[in-house]
């Protein structure tokens, strides 16, 4: 596993708990909408990069 793939999960992972966290505090997944899209297109690379292989 590259590095670069390792990071792109980290921060998925990462945006992912502060997501979660700012939902609960907030009470508003609206607001928040665009840290799970930040979540969403890390994750789609991951995909992509390991399918390359």
């Amino acid at each position: 596993m590259k590095l670069s793939n390792v990071i792109l999960m980290s921060v998925a992972v990462a945006f992912m708990v502060i997501g979660i966290h700012r939902v609960i505090v907030e009470n508003s997944i609206a607001a928040n909408y665009w840290i799970f899209m930040i979540v969403l297109a890390c994750l789609m690379l991951y995909r992509y990069r390991n399918r390359e292989k």
